[in-house]
C-alpha cells in the first residue's frame, strides 16, 4: 500500500512538473506574440497578460511538488551538512511534518476560496471574465499535491532511518 502510495504522488508530482514546462514554454510564447502584436503592428492585445499571470500561477503551485521530490527547493544546509545521515533524516522527517502541516492549511484554504467563488459566482474583473475558480484551483491542487509529497518524503526518511539504506530512485532524489 505503501509502494502504490509513493508510486502515485510521485507520478503525479513528475507529470506536474511535466505540465508545468510545456505551462512556461506556451506563457513564453504568449508573451512574445504579444511583445510582436504590441511593438511590431502597434496592436496589443486585451487576453494575453491574464493567461499568462494564470498560466504562471499553475505553474509554480503546481510545480512545487515536483522541485520537492527532485530535491530542488531551497535548503539551507549551513549547519545540517555536520549531522550524520540518520540526523539529517530525522531532522527531514520533523522539517517534512511540519511542511505537510502548513500545505494542508493552505490547501483546506485554497478550497475555502474555490468554495466561494463558486458560490458567489466569482469572475475576473476583465474583459475575459474568467470564473476565479480556475486560477484558485492552482493553489488547493498545488498545495495539496506538496502536503502529500511531504508525506512520500517522510516515508522515505522513515525507511532509510530503520535501515540505513535508501532505494535507488531515492538515491537520485537526495
Amino acid at each position: 500500500m505503501i509502494t502504490l502510495y509513493k508510486k502515485t504522488i510521485n507520478g503525479l508530482s513528475a507529470a506536474m512538473g511535466w505540465l508545468c514546462g510545456i505551462g512556461t514554454l506556451v506563457m513564453g510564447l504568449i508573451l512574445f506574440y504579444e511583445v510582436v502584436r504590441r511593438y511590431f503592428f502597434n496592436s496589443p492585445t486585451i487576453w494575453t497578460q491574464e493567461v499568462s499571470v494564470y498560466i504562471f500561477m499553475w505553474c509554480m503551485f503546481g510545480g512545487a511538488s515536483y522541485a520537492l521530490q527532485r530535491g530542488k527547493h531551497v535548503n539551507i544546509d549551513l549547519l545540517t551538512v555536520k549531522l550524520s545521515p540518520k540526523a539529517q533524516s530525522k531532522l527531514k522527517v520533523i522539517t517534512s511534518f511540519f511542511g505537510a502541516l502548513f500545505c494542508s492549511e493552505i490547501a483546506v484554504q485554497g478550497w475555502n476560496m474555490i468554495e466561494s467563488a463558486v458560490k458567489y459566482q466569482k469572475h475576473s474583473p476583465t474583459p475575459l471574465h474568467v470564473p476565479l475558480w480556475i486560477p484558485q484551483s492552482a493553489l488547493f491542487l498545488g498545495f495539496t499535491l506538496l502536503a502529500l509529497q511531504f508525506v512520500v518524503l517522510i516515508i522515505e526518511e522513515i525507511a532509510f532511518i530503520r535501515s540505513g539504506e535508501r532505494d535507488s530512485v531515492q538515491e537520485v532524489n537526495h
